[in-house]
């Protein structure tokens, strides 16, 4: 055998503990930073957990069941008329739920990871409940106005714990009541009574199906300028969901469009 090669081989069997060694070493390493980092993910999580659930001193349920039972839930505006759920014509009702949240009395009470993954599963867009994202930012405003200013992280995971607890305290139609009452809707109206009268001059039972589809349009766009073609459009827009959600038939809803617009020019003045 060759010399050079048996020495070779000599060294080589030398040197395989010595790397073993490093690679066991380097892997010991990296386990424990990896295990660190694990530990510092969870502690992490479960500060952020506490720090939503009870550092930002958000309303607890408890607090939540005391409000009234009846009557405004955490008005916007004090000012404002107040019309129990009722005492609401259901097709307004009704339509509101179907324009702007066809879930809503469907979607269960769960966290808002929990939500995201079984809206995923359904196949649905994840995404909030507009009525109760509504409602909660209302009731943090009304309750807590100190808490959560701003469009930054405190105030989107705060909304997020907040929305859980309404959903837990209170049933839906309170939520949808205090939601039409509440809601801004242009024009200095709060709620779906005010706007009637600040875009119609009537009453909220007297509306007639084209201006409820109108009506629905200021849930959707209340800061929108007012122009007839504009307006005309998220009408017929709001008919078309009003139709294919059930609430009217096809009659009602091709006389509702081929009527004129009835918005007043500015709304009356209050005594």
């Amino acid at each position: 055998m060759n010399p050079n090669a048996l020495a070779g081989t000599n060294r080589l069997t030398m040197q395989r503990p010595g790397t073993r060694r490093l690679f066991m070493l380097l892997g010991k390493s990296i386990l424990a930073v990896l295990s660190l980092a694990v530990v510092l993910m969870l502690y992490t999580e479960g500060y952020v957990i506490w720090y939503f659930e009870y550092g930002l001193g958000l309303p607890t349920e408890s607090q939540l069941a005391a409000l009234p039972a009846t009557g405004p839930l955490c008005p916007a505006n004090p000012g404002s008329s107040y019309v129990p759920l009722s005492e609401i014509p259901p097709l307004v009702r009704n339509a509101v739920v179907a324009s702007q949240d066809r879930d809503f009395y469907e979607r269960r009470s769960i966290g808002p990871l929990a939500r995201l993954a079984a809206d995923m599963a359904a196949g649905r867009r994840p995404g909030l409940s507009s009525i109760i994202h509504a409602v909660s930012r209302d009731c943090l405003q009304a309750l807590v106005p100190e808490c959560c200013k701003g469009q930054n992280l405190e105030w989107q995971f705060g909304t997020e714990v907040f929305m859980g607890r309404i959903e837990r305290t209170f049933t839906r139609d309170r939520i949808l009541e205090a939601y039409l009452n509440n809601a801004y809707l242009g024009r200095g109206a709060y709620g779906a009574a005010d706007a009637a009268t600040a875009y119609f001059g009537k009453s909220l039972a007297s509306l007639d199906i084209d201006e409820i589809a109108l009506l629905l349009a200021r849930f959707r766009m209340p800061m929108t300028s007012i122009t007839s073609r504009h307006d005309s459009e998220w009408r017929d827009r709001m008919l078309d969901r009003m139709l294919a959600a059930g609430l009217i038939d096809q009659a009602q809803a091709t006389a509702a469009k081929a009527a004129p617009l009835s918005l007043i020019a500015r709304p009356p003045r209050k005594s």
